[in-house]
């Protein structure tokens, strides 16, 4: 029989003693964590720059002066600055020429601009006297036309008829005479000699009537042939010529016209551009004189005395240090936090007791590449600080935000590979994998749009 302590001591040590026949023992529980419903608060910090909300970049940027420009003296140093100080004084190279022969040229082309005009005056006067004449002589032009077509024309016609009728008839009458006289003288008890000079007249007047008669029909054959179908169309030519003269003229003088327009023109913006030109330039010699525009503290960037300035060229930066503004960049993740209208929590890394807050004016849509992620850049105004914040020196800002309703689970359970984001979920004993779709995160816990609900539980990784 066995003793106490040592029944005991079988009885301690007898499950630790595994049997063939027992089941495998389950696998340990990993460390869990747990899917919430809540808010997440979110946090952002940020470098900053304090600049000025007013800057006055003064530059020598001269309008008509294209010559070399020098600096001949600096009479101002960087620091605070008044409204109206002279800053430098330039000088350019042949500008008191250049100035006195653009005033030439005004002049000269003021005289020309006057010229002008009273050319177009007269011109205008020539062409109303000429269109005058020449609508006048169309007028008579017509009338003749018109005369001639109602009378003169039926009338030269008709005398043509006539005359050569009363020549018919004038031959007519002599035949008749000379027959009468040959009856008459037949009676033979005049003297031979007698009746010889009385019939031997008579029948050469009758001769001549044949051939003026002749030539007459033959006149009257070629007027009606040529002589008045050519007057006809000459006066038919003569309206038609003045009616076409008329129209040259009227074409002509409005051609002209526009001509003498763009000419007054043409000489009006001559004179107007170096009219311009003339105030550019006397503007650059007041320009040669650099003064500050506005009051503020001021910052040189002019070349040593008697160096070239380029046109554009800047050469002092006055700023207002009443008025400030932060300069920085935002990440992607800051602008799920941040964007137009936020406020910031403002202080000075240099001066951590020097604070304030600033909101967000300016955010641009576009960021600029920087590694795997992109930057913002942002404009941030002041409105209120405490102490003197020294313009260019760093400040740090934090903005909060807060989501409420979240799915939220431990930051560390979710894993990324290859743009897939995923946790292992424990299910009944057991690990399966989960593809979730995230949003943002504070570092500890992470948001989840899909793939997880509140009460499931995640594997945590062991370290």
């Amino acid at each position: 029989m066995l003793s106490v302590p040592l029944l005991v001591s079988s009885l301690c040590l007898a499950p630790l003693v595994a049997r063939a026949d027992d089941p495998p023992a389950p696998p340990p529980t990993p460390k869990l964590g747990l899917v919430e419903s809540g808010a997440l608060n979110l946090v952002t910090e940020r470098s900053a720059r304090i600049a000025s909300a007013k800057k006055s970049l003064l530059r020598f940027e001269p309008e008509a002066f294209g010559g070399t420009v020098t600096v001949e003296k600096v009479l101002a140093k960087p620091g605070p600055v008044t409204a109206g100080t002279v800053i430098a004084q330039l000088k350019a190279k042949d500008f008191d020429k250049a100035l006195s022969d653009l005033r030439i040229q005004v002049a000269e082309a003021t005289e020309r601009f006057a010229v002008a005009q009273e050319e177009a005056t007269l011109a205008r006067t020539s062409d109303a006297m000429a269109m005058e004449r020449t609508e006048r002589g169309h007028m008579l032009a017509e009338q003749r036309m018109r005369h001639s077509r109602e009378y003169y024309f039926p009338k030269s016609l008709d005398l043509a008829k006539v005359r050569l009728q009363d020549q018919a008839d004038g031959l007519k009458d002599q035949g008749d005479e000379l027959a009468q006289l040959e009856r008459m003288y037949s009676d033979a008890t005049l003297e031979s000699e007698t009746k010889d000079i009385v019939i031997g007249r008579a029948r050469r007047g009758f001769e001549r009537s044949r051939t003026y008669f002749d030539y007459g029909q033959k006149d009257h054959e070629l007027f009606l042939t040529f002589d008045h179908p050519n007057s006809v169309r000459e006066a038919e030519d003569n309206l038609r010529y003045s009616q076409i003269g008329l129209d040259h003229l009227r074409i002509r003088q409005r051609l002209g016209a526009i001509n003498a327009r763009l000419g007054l023109a043409s000489a009006a913006r001559n004179l107007d551009d170096l009219n311009l030109r003339l105030t550019r330039m006397e503007g650059d010699a007041k320009r040669l004189t650099v003064t500050a525009p506005v009051d503020g503290l001021m910052a040189l960037s002019l070349p040593e005395e008697g160096e070239p300035v380029g046109g554009s060229a800047l050469m002092a930066t006055i700023v207002d240090p009443s008025s400030l503004e932060l300069t920085g960049n935002l990440d992607v993740e800051a602008i799920r936090i941040l964007g137009p209208g936020s406020t910031l929590e403002v202080w000075l890394t240099s001066r951590p007791e020097s604070s304030g807050q600033a909101t967000i004016t300016e955010l641009s849509p576009l960021g600029a590449a920087d590694g795997t992620g992109a930057n913002y850049p942002f404009v941030a105004s002041v409105q209120n600080r405490t102490g003197e914040w020294p313009l260019g020196a760093e400040a740090r800002v934090v903005a909060r935000k807060s989501i409420p309703g979240c799915t939220l689970v431990p930051a560390k359970a979710v894993k990324s590979s290859n743009g897939r984001w995923t946790v292992e979920v424990w299910t009944d004993g057991k690990r399966v994998e989960r593809e979730v779709r995230i949003g943002a995160s504070d570092g500890k816990v992470m948001q989840v749009i899909t793939g997880l609900t509140p009460g499931e539980q995640v594997v945590l990784p062991d370290a």
